[in-house]
């Protein structure tokens, strides 16, 4: 019982782990998009 309970907690851990981890690179992915589009739109108007 207490086997399986510990496997239990290391699998929540793990599935903890792994949703923060892409969270944080789709925020990161979408941070880099939008600094990537902000420098065009910048570059864009410098042109004009």
């Amino acid at each position: 019982m207490e086997h399986g309970a510990r496997q239990n907690t290391t699998r929540v851990i793990a599935v903890g782990f792994i949703s923060l981890g892409t969270l944080l690179t789709l925020s990161l992915a979408t941070n880099i998009i939008q600094g990537i589009n902000n420098y065009r739109l910048q570059t864009e108007q410098k042109v004009r």
